[in-house]
């Protein structure tokens, strides 16, 4: 996994951010905006939809940002008719936004029931928040939160294409006069898309003149309005369109692949060609007809850009006898061992993009299942690993695919494969913007493992370098056992989580967690399960393991052993294996005999104390 090796998914967003920043265009009243929230801690932001809210909010974030800081998107989940933050959801420092620009007047007006206390959590962790609005949400704003408000306006248009252009290296990006594209007005993320377009058109003909450029990117941006329509139906011949379809989903493979393509997609869909293969026009004419060309190496690519995304649209979009056939064509795709690895992955992202509309995303499901199911296999693990990614990174769709993330995270019949690939989504892409799903769902998983422990092993490597995340899960671990099912598992988790020195060390603010009487509650809580759950084996050495490090840490000596003491709930066999512990560490530091019979003493007092005993 891609935390195991040492870059984990934060550094990769923080650079995303960074590519943000260095893009972004300040609209109208981001100045006003920006002020509110250094002097309030919280800001709503309310604008037209288009004007780019999101990233006006996690740029005003990123403005305040010394680079250490924790930036993640706050997730709700709506309980019993209010809408609730996951526990422990912002910590010290972070800088965080909430997106509510699709929720209805029912859930504004609840969230703003909510607000006054997510604002406390944020002046008590001196975090910062941005709070996007939705677009009624001016309307219905309480009065006591008026002074929290802000409206931007539309960013200048052609400022945005420019600075895109500019830095893409696209000549001339300053100077050359704005497209016609730009004369209605657009949304700033579909600028933002027709900018990528003009310099995928530069980088094709960087000899053509500008104009040229934003022609090409106009057409790809239209879908070629009717034209790719008229151009299927001059081809009468189902090899014809098998052609087209296996070039547009195998867009830049080797000519031989999207040939052994079309043939597969005509065996599924039941197409008989009786001619011979004499009798038929060579490969290099058939492609021609399509208005595609091989370049020197063989890799076959549509003659206009952003043809290929137009033809997969069409056939999939209207052509509603073919999705099936489709489907089954592109496992068959997935499977076949002589397509190469590069070509298979984006095979499995263009079949997802096509899914992408709340219309088709089961199918989209149903497929990564099956996948995944039966016997594992690399190929089709990985097609499913990059049409998650694909369907997780879409701004409109991500949220439906994270629930469906999660519900399979508590499927207790769960495929092998389809866990592994889970696991890396909830680490690689998951995680870099909502660490806190992420985690969720990764315990989720955990418990639920029966021969493999990699989402515990996951799990564990993500709260090991983020005191953060491992209060979260801490939380989830004992809070969960006394209002929800409870898990042998999380008794091992908590066991594995509780590491001493982790509680004690100091933090951002100089203050450990174990100096914050929740933290101590937790700890409790969780001790209590452990011992009264597990056997002397299991909890034995994580014990001694606290007993050592009072032992060397005067300033926590007595809270730590206080947590385990409160935890034992007065049972002898549990005092007694502490004391055992507290004695052994005499042998075991035989160097500081003053400090082990200073330790010994403290932990003898607290047990005679918790049993009522008087100590003179």
């Amino acid at each position: 996994m891609e935390a195991a090796r040492g870059r984990g998914p934060r550094p990769t967003f923080i650079e995303e951010l960074d590519w943000l920043w260095r893009h972004y265009v300040h609209p109208p009243g981001h100045g006003q905006a920006s002020d509110i929230l250094k002097a309030c801690r919280t800001l709503l932001l309310d604008g037209a939809p288009g004007n780019g809210r999101i990233a006006t909010a996690r740029v005003l974030l990123r403005e305040l940002s010394s680079g250490a800081e924790r930036f993640h998107e706050l997730t709700w989940e709506e309980k019993n008719g209010r809408y609730l933050l996951e526990p422990a959801s912002i910590g010290d420092d972070d800088r965080v936004w909430l997106d509510l620009s699709r929720a209805d007047e029912r859930a504004w007006r609840c969230f703003q029931d909510e607000l006054s206390s997510l604002r406390k959590m944020v002046v008590e962790h001196a975090a910062f928040l941005v709070i996007v609005l939705p677009g009624n949400g001016r309307e219905g704003l309480s009065p006591e939160f008026g002074q929290f408000h802000w409206t931007i306006g539309h960013p200048p248009a052609q400022e945005v294409l420019r600075r895109y252009l500019r830095l893409a290296g696209v000549p001339g990006a300053v100077t050359i006069p704005p497209p016609e594209f730009l004369k209605t007005e657009r949304p700033v993320r579909e600028i933002a898309k027709f900018a990528d377009l003009v310099v995928s058109a530069y980088k094709n003909a960087p000899e053509a003149p500008h104009h040229a450029w934003y022609k090409s990117a106009e057409s790809a941006y239209s879908g070629f309005g009717t034209g790719v329509a008229e151009a299927v139906k001059e081809l009468r011949h189902g090899p014809q369109r098998a052609l087209l379809l296996a070039t547009a989903m195998l867009h830049n493979a080797h000519v031989d692949h999207v040939h052994d393509a079309a043939v597969a997609l005509l065996d599924i869909v039941g197409y008989a060609d009786e001619r011979h293969s004499l009798e038929r026009s060579d490969l290099l004419t058939s492609l021609g007809e399509i208005g595609a060309v091989p370049d020197a190496n063989g890799h076959v690519r549509f003659k206009e850009l952003g043809y290929d995304a137009a033809v997969r649209a069409l056939f999939w979009h209207h052509m509603p006898g073919l999705r099936d056939g489709i489907q089954r064509w592109v496992g068959r795709m997935i499977d076949d061992p002589c397509l190469p690895d590069d070509d298979r992955y984006q095979l499995a992202k263009r079949f997802a993009e096509q899914c992408l509309n709340l219309r088709y995303r089961h199918v989209l499901v149903e497929s990564v299942a099956e996948w995944t199911k039966g016997p594992k296999t690399y190929r089709r693990q990985m097609a499913a690993d990059q049409a998650l990614r694909r369907a997780l990174t879409a701004e409109e769709h991500g949220m439906s695919f994270r629930k469906q993330i999660y519900n399979w995270a508590r499927d207790d019949h769960l495929s092998e494969s389809l866990a592994q690939v889970i696991i890396r989504m909830c680490t690689e892409v998951i995680a870099v913007t909502h660490p806190d799903q992420a985690v969720v769902r990764l315990h989720h998983r955990a418990r639920r493992e029966s021969r493999s422990t990699n989402a515990r092993t996951a799990l564990l490597e993500m709260v090991a370098a983020d005191p953060w995340l491992r209060r979260l899960l801490l939380v989830r671990l004992t809070r969960l056992a006394i209002n929800g099912r409870e898990w042998r598992r999380d008794v091992e988790l908590f066991l594995d989580v509780a590491e001493p020195t982790v509680f004690t060390a100091p933090g951002d603010r100089d203050r450990p967690l174990v100096a914050e009487a929740e933290i101590r509650a937790l700890l409790t809580e969780g001790w209590k399960r452990a011992f009264r759950e597990t056997a002397a084996l299991a909890w034995y050495d994580r014990a001694r393991e606290w007993l050592i490090t009072a032992l060397h840490d005067d300033r926590h000596r007595d809270l730590l052993v206080d947590i385990l003491i409160e935890g034992s709930e007065r049972r002898g066999d549990v005092l007694g294996g502490l004391y055992t512990a507290a004695r052994s560490l005499s042998r075991f530091t035989p160097d500081d005999r003053a400090r082990s019979a200073t330790l010994l003493n403290v932990v003898l007092w607290k047990i005679c104390t918790a049993q009522g005993i008087q100590v003179s």
